[in-house]
């Protein structure tokens, strides 16, 4: 191996080791810590090193993250629990700097291949985990167990597929390699065994409809002839009715199929969940309750699971602002970039990405997690660079 080649494999190794512990070897071994305390620090001192000369340049989106993790030291003055407070905003600040560490490490020198292989081998390793466990078993979608039985919140697993599923996009597209292009088939179909076994309606619908944008809308040869087009469609939608007699076969008689049941004839908690803090928000509508403190506004004592009304209610209308604006920014410019080239299979990528990240967070409240931050600033970056590029 080339001697100049070895510092950057080095720390691309290191990167790699620090996404799998913080999603799934950190969580397993319970040394969480460890991460927020010292691998992530030590990451983004690395990542400082790299963008000192530029750090000004191009972090328009950083800087509104930056500014909403500010105003949240305003909850100091009117907390109703300060316990809440601060593991909030140590969550909050992992975030912070795990999306430092994907800006300075996509920049001058490329690592991102790095952080994409990361996610791709914690999911990999947390369905290990699972199978070590018992928690899949040949009869995954129709077991009967608690879905708190698993090592994290059984809604997390689909998070992650997600953000692995995008990177095998993201490294097909890149590199036309059939070695990713087998793991871009086979995989899917693991994380969708994932979502059938830890319930996850939104994991289920996303994954499908990501990789069915994928093959139909995303992955289109420029300038085909007229029998590839046509042998092309053959092929994807012979598989795909294939695959989707099989998902119905499945489907059918699963246990997430009763809890979709079950929310056609009762409100769902996250309905709830997001009415309170539409109304949080409607009491506190200029700073919000304070950082970490929805729980306590809550009949259920848990967050809002949507970032949307989260940061409402939290935030109040200064921090909506800031989030709204931090992730309209990179969809508006990938809207832009498509307008421009829709023939470019990276633009369409980027815009299928940031859509999907929009619906998801009516989910889950990412911008406060490192795990999910590092990924949306990963991509964020990576759309600048080939904006730029092109």
């Amino acid at each position: 191996m080339n001697k100049t080649n070895q510092p950057k494999l080095i720390l691309g190794l290191f990167i790699i080791f620090v996404i799998i512990f913080l999603i799934a070897l950190g969580p397993y071994f319970q040394l969480q810590y460890i991460v927020t305390m010292g691998l992530l620090p030590i990451l983004a001192g690395i990542s400082f090193l790299y963008d000192s000369k530029d750090l000004h340049l191009k972090k328009k989106e950083f800087f509104i993250f930056f500014t909403l993790f500010l105003i949240s030291f305003t909850t100091v003055f009117y907390y109703k629990g300060f316990e809440e407070f601060t593991s909030t905003l140590s969550s909050f600040f992992g975030a912070v700097i795990s999306a430092y560490i994907a800006i300075g490490l996509t920049k001058r020198i490329d690592y991102s291949n790095y952080i994409h292989i990361g996610y791709i081998i914690s999911i990999i390793l947390l369905f290990l985990i699972m199978v070590i466990n018992g928690n899949i078993t040949t009869n995954f979608a129709s077991a009967i167990a608690f879905r708190d039985r698993f090592m994290l919140n059984a809604n997390a697993y689909s998070y992650f597929c997600i953000f692995a599923n995008f990177s095998l996009f993201y490294l097909y597209l890149k590199y036309r390699k059939n070695l990713i292009l087998i793991f871009l088939i086979l995989l899917p179909i693991l994380f969708l065994i994932i979502a059938f076994t830890t319930q996850s309606r939104a994991g289920l619908l996303l994954i499908t409809l990501i990789n069915v944008s994928f093959w139909l809308f995303v992955n289109k040869p420029v300038n085909p002839t007229k029998f590839r087009t046509i042998f092309r469609k053959f092929l994807i939608l012979s598989a795909l009715v294939l695959l989707l007699f099989q998902f119905l076969k499945i489907y059918e008689g699963s246990r997430i199929q009763n809890r979709v049941a079950k929310t056609e004839h009762k409100k769902d908690s996250r309905e709830v969940l997001i009415e309170e803090g539409i109304e949080v928000f409607k009491l506190n509508p200029i700073f919000g309750v304070g950082l970490g403190q929805f729980p306590f506004y809550s009949k259920y004592r848990l967050f809002t699971h949507n970032s949307y009304t989260e940061v409402l209610a939290e935030h109040g209308i200064i921090g909506g602002v800031l989030l709204f604006a931090l992730f309209l920014i990179p969809t508006i410019q990938s809207i832009k970039n498509y307008r421009k080239d829709k023939n470019n299979p990276l633009y369409k990528f980027y815009l299928l990405f940031f859509i999907t990240f929009l619906i998801y967070n009516n989910f889950y409240v990412f911008y406060k997690f490192p795990f999910s931050m590092m990924y949306f600033f990963l991509i964020i970056t990576l759309q600048k660079n080939d904006t730029v590029s092109q």
